[in-house]
């Protein structure tokens, strides 16, 4: 927690030196890393398990962060962190480095915790039905990531068209979101691989580092999705789009 606080110390550092409060937005996938890296490093034994998954996350956290540094780069600050800037006045520092900068290290922290757990106590070997848990879980992290890159190639190579219309064929023909879909995907699936864990760490407390896929699944079900959908409503065969196409996962509800 402390390295991820301290991470997050760094970029609202930087930020108030260029005035740009939405680089924390750059910096989110890359707080895993750091986290899931650290951990690595505090570890006594690590396993074959302890290495794939911070090579999972390594692979994940380096991907999100480096398009949204390649999409914003050289840009004014997000328009969102603008007008919080208007409105805080003369106290946007302090307030930014709160609600903003250790607000974000905590969430980032919080859905990494699991992960962490599963990196230091893990006593994984390719024996008994665990393996099988273990290994599905992985499954599931990495049908996700598979939906972000995918999702988002495809809504890059649509944009490159520069038909300005509404994205709806491929993923985005399944799911409104497909990238949002995977990330709920990867943290699940990282969590079920704690399986691995149970015979060294107390039961109920993993049980309660369920918060990690839930608290992802949360953010991004009540604060992301509504937030994109305010701005894709502006597109043409919208409503047919949210009548035809569930919102988040493949098999839910519409909206």
């Amino acid at each position: 927690m402390l390295v991820t606080l301290g991470y997050f110390t760094v970029f609202f550092i930087v930020a108030q030196i260029i005035k740009d409060n939405s680089i924390v937005d750059m910096g989110w996938g890359l707080g895993f890393v750091f986290g899931s890296v650290s951990t690595l490093l505090i570890t006594t034994d690590p396993t074959i398990l302890s290495y794939i998954i911070v090579g999972f996350i390594t692979l994940w956290g380096v991907r999100l962060s480096g398009r949204i540094i390649k999409r914003n780069w050289g840009k004014p600050e997000d328009f969102r962190y603008a007008q919080w800037r208007k409105e805080w006045g003369d106290k946007v520092m302090i307030i930014a480095f709160f609600r903003v900068f250790m607000v974000q290290g905590i969430i980032n922290f919080i859905v990494g915790s699991a992960s962490y757990v599963v990196i230091k106590f893990n006593n994984f070997a390719f024996t008994g039905a665990v393996q099988y848990i273990v290994l599905v879980g992985l499954i599931i992290a990495l049908i996700g990531l598979l939906f972000e890159v995918v999702g988002d190639e495809q809504l890059r190579k649509h944009i490159e068209q520069g038909t300005k219309t509404l994205m709806n064929k491929g993923l985005w023909s399944i799911t409104r979101h497909p990238n949002y879909f995977g990330e709920i995907l990867i943290w699940t699936g990282l969590y079920l691989t704690g399986a691995a864990v149970l015979s060294s760490v107390n039961t109920i407390y993993y049980a309660l580092l369920i918060v990690s896929p839930v608290l992802m699944s949360l953010v991004i079900i009540k604060v992301s999705t509504p937030l994109l959908e305010k701005h894709m409503a502006k597109y043409d065969g919208w409503e047919t789009y949210t009548k035809r196409t569930p919102m988040i996962f493949p098999w839910g509800k519409k909206d």
